[in-house]
């Protein structure tokens, strides 16, 4: 199950192609015409394993639609390969995502570009560089740019998993909680965020 908004990006962050997909459209299907669709559909596709099925607006389907996606999902995880692109996962049916991985592709056009590439020159300057742009951006944009920083990290697992950037992610999470939620000095969490991380990704 992808959440995302256009469909190009989706079907390239997915590794496929339009021309190996057999797709249907979720928003207004009808079960007398979705069931023989899924029912072909599976068929071909199984013996075809090159193929794909994947159902745009698949949180738009009705709630019988969803009830005809069970059994299939049930019985042939493993053995095809069955994507429900949604704009919000919340209106499937949660037995249907019990049943599936959701990945969050919406972040890929959500997120800005006013902190992350002057970060990144931090990281690849060294500590001193980290020291003075977080005076630099001021107490106010803290927040925003420790922010900017998460979203452009989790948008990169998307694509690459990789422990650095996991560990890199796991300080964020961590200067973002004390910017919030603890009384630590705001600028003194922002310093080491980046001094530290700089460490990792030099190390």
């Amino acid at each position: 199950m992808t959440v995302a908004e256009d469909r190009t990006t989706v079907l390239k962050l997915l590794g496929l192609s339009e021309n190996y997909i057999m797709s249907y459209e979720g928003n207004g299907a009808k079960v007398a015409d979705f069931r023989p669709w899924l029912s072909t559909s599976l068929s071909i596709v199984f013996a075809r394993p090159e193929l794909s099925l994947v159902i745009w607006e698949a949180d738009k389907l009705s709630m019988e639609c969803q009830a005809v996606l069970l059994k299939p999902m049930e019985e042939l995880m493993d053995k095809i390969n069955l994507v429900l692109v949604v704009q919000n996962e919340n209106r499937l049916s949660p037995t249907i995502l019990s049943r599936g991985v959701v990945q969050n592709f919406k972040t890929l056009a959500e997120t800005t570009d006013l902190y992350w590439s002057e970060v990144r020159k931090c990281w690849s300057s060294g500590p001193s560089a980290c020291i003075a742009y977080v005076d630099q951006i001021g107490k106010d944009q803290g927040i925003p740019m420790i922010e900017e920083v998460i979203k452009k990290l989790k948008t990169g697992l998307i694509t690459e998993v990789n422990k650095k950037r996991l560990a890199v992610l796991d300080l964020a999470l961590v200067a973002l909680y004390e910017s919030k939620e603890t009384n630590q000095n705001q600028k003194l969490s922002l310093d080491n965020f980046l001094i530290e991380s700089w460490r990792m990704i030099k190390g």
